[in-house]
């Protein structure tokens, strides 16, 4: 009886000393969970810090360029330089474009130049292979006579169109046909501004200039950022007298309309050679850890002040595609 006794109590200490081993041991493993995902919210937040960091430092960059020379912005002046900079441990990197150097989406809203914003953006479509319908669905989505609910009422879940200018070009991927694809191969040529925002003539890649109107071909294109130069043009009528550009800025004797895709002269107004809003791409690479970052920095004319107006944290790379390798580290 004593034996039977002595093996329960023991099967009962073997039963309790099972149960408290798997107890510790789940307890040491939800430690070590808890443990890893504190240390990545830790780094998550030091590499947000970092990355806000680096973005005061671009507005200080902003800030002094405009203060040597506010007049002009091209792409020889510093602020153009991709760079990288070594942390402990890890590296973060910048790369910062000119929005007034894409086509932008809001110079479709109605109003006066909203034919010649169409034409352009027609161009650029076709420039891109893209289908050229992708112009009118925008403009009906900017224009509240439009009433182009009923193209999207179908769609699930069902949504009316916006009928006011653009927050952020991935609007552009609730029109029909646009897909993801197809927003690529956009994206890093538009942008979405104040609809009078002029076009920085001296940022302004070979197709957006291209796709100024149908007559521009990528060969006169190409002539013309030959002829602009690292430093960019000292103004707009620079720009405007060039031999390529001029048969656009006027309408000849005998003639009634301009040669251009609307029969109007191009006007210097719709063109700048200086910036106000830029867009910044930051990444920060914490021994293997990675933050990255894209705003909008819009700087005033009359005394450079900076204001961020948006930060998005969901993008993985700059719209120009890669900006640095990880061994190129300005020191």
């Amino acid at each position: 009886m004593k034996q039977t006794q002595s093996g329960m109590i023991l099967l009962m200490v073997l039963l309790i000393f099972a149960v408290v081993a798997i107890l510790a041991s789940t307890m040491i493993s939800q430690l070590s969970v808890d443990a890893e995902r504190s240390s990545g919210m830790a780094a998550y937040q030091q590499g947000r810090a970092f990355a806000l960091g680096a973005e005061d430092a671009v507005k200080q960059g902003l800030y002094l360029d405009w203060e040597a020379n506010s007049a002009i912005d091209h792409l020889g002046e510093e602020w153009a330089i991709d760079r990288a900079f070594p942390l402990e441990p890890g590296y973060v990197s910048i790369h910062i474009s000119d929005l007034q150097g894409r086509f932008n989406l809001n110079s479709m809203v109605p109003g006066a130049t909203a034919d010649i914003g169409a034409a352009r953006f027609r161009n650029l479509l076709n420039l891109l292979g893209l289908d050229l319908e992708i112009a009118n669905y925008w403009r009906a989505w900017l224009n509240p006579e439009s009433q182009a609910d009923d193209v999207y009422y179908t769609h699930t879940p069902p949504y009316r169109a916006a009928y006011q200018s653009c927050r952020h070009t991935s609007e552009l991927m609730l029109l029909p046909d646009v897909t993801l694809e197809v927003y690529k191969r956009l994206e890093p040529f538009i942008a979405c501004l104040p609809p009078q925002t002029p076009l920085n003539v001296n940022t302004a890649p070979e197709i957006i200039i291209a796709a100024l109107d149908s007559r521009l071909t990528p060969d006169l294109a190409q002539q013309i950022t030959i002829e602009r130069g690292t430093d960019g043009f000292e103004d707009v009528q620079s720009f405007m007298t060039l031999g390529p550009i001029t048969p656009f800025t006027r309408i000849e004797e005998g003639e009634k309309e301009a040669q251009t895709d609307t029969g109007e002269p191009w006007v210097d107004t719709d063109f700048a050679v200086s910036s106000q809003f830029f867009e910044v791409f930051i990444r920060v690479d914490l021994a293997g850890r990675v933050a990255t970052m894209e705003s909008a920095i819009f700087r005033a004319t009359t005394d450079g002040a900076m204001t961020t107006m948006y930060r998005d944290y969901s993008r993985r790379e700059a719209r120009s595609g890669d900006i640095l390798p990880t061994n190129t580290l300005n020191e």
